[in-house]
């Protein structure tokens, strides 16, 4: 754990947290709360790589910061889970603040669970790596599939030539190109993980969509 004598002394200042952020796969704040969940919410972060408390005028703010392994992410799942939805809460990530909220909390969550899995796996891109043949209708039909949080469905990309590689199997619960934007397949798939929190995911790298062969005439 480092040391929080350590840390800049203009961390709470606008954008410190921000900056902070980057040398960690995930960085929570949250206030104290009425919670019986609170108890639980202390002890997860005290065992974060990074976890110091600070007092700002009436309020006593709780940081915890993970870094980017499976032991990291694992802990970070856990304390997301107690502190979301609670008020003061904020989550920071490669830069940017993400607002406590259910909703983000789960995206999160979901983007950690595949993280760990692929810190499992022998070779990280068969659990992240997908092979598909159109990145424009890559999965089957998303009809009543819209209501459904990317983390509950169980949908496979489908695949019979294997012309593409993608490089989020957990994007492709939901994305789907589109042909005639203006920007590059590539840049599409990077702006989508910057929206949905796959840009978090150190695996995540847009650069390994690559073709891998000519369609068929």
């Amino acid at each position: 754990m480092k040391n929080p004598d350590d840390l800049p002394a203009n961390l709470f200042a606008p954008g410190g947290l921000d900056e902070l952020s980057r040398k960690y796969l995930l960085v929570a704040a949250f206030l104290r709360s009425r919670s019986e969940a609170f108890p639980l919410a202390i002890q997860s972060a005290n065992g974060a790589d990074l976890f110091f408390e600070r007092d700002l005028e009436s309020m006593r703010v709780f940081v915890a910061g993970f870094l980017p392994s499976q032991q990291g992410a694992t802990r970070a799942i856990d304390l997301v889970h107690y502190i979301r939805g609670w008020t003061g809460t904020h989550f920071y990530a490669n830069g940017r603040m993400i607002i406590g909220s259910l909703e983000n909390a789960y995206y999160l969550e979901s983007v950690l669970e595949c993280f760990i899995e692929s810190c499992l796996s022998d070779d990280y891109r068969a659990h992240c790596h997908r092979t598909i043949d159109s990145p424009y209708y890559p999965i089957v039909s998303l009809l009543k599939l819209d209501h459904i949080h990317p983390m509950f469905r169980h949908i496979t990309a489908q695949s019979d030539e294997g012309i593409y590689t993608f490089p989020c199997k957990h994007m492709l619960q939901w994305f789907q190109a589109q042909e005639h934007h203006p920007s590059s397949i590539r840049d599409q798939i990077q702006a989508e993980g910057v929206e949905k929190f796959c840009d978090l995911c150190p695996r995540f790298n847009p650069d390994d969509f690559v073709k891998n062969k000519k369609e068929k005439p």
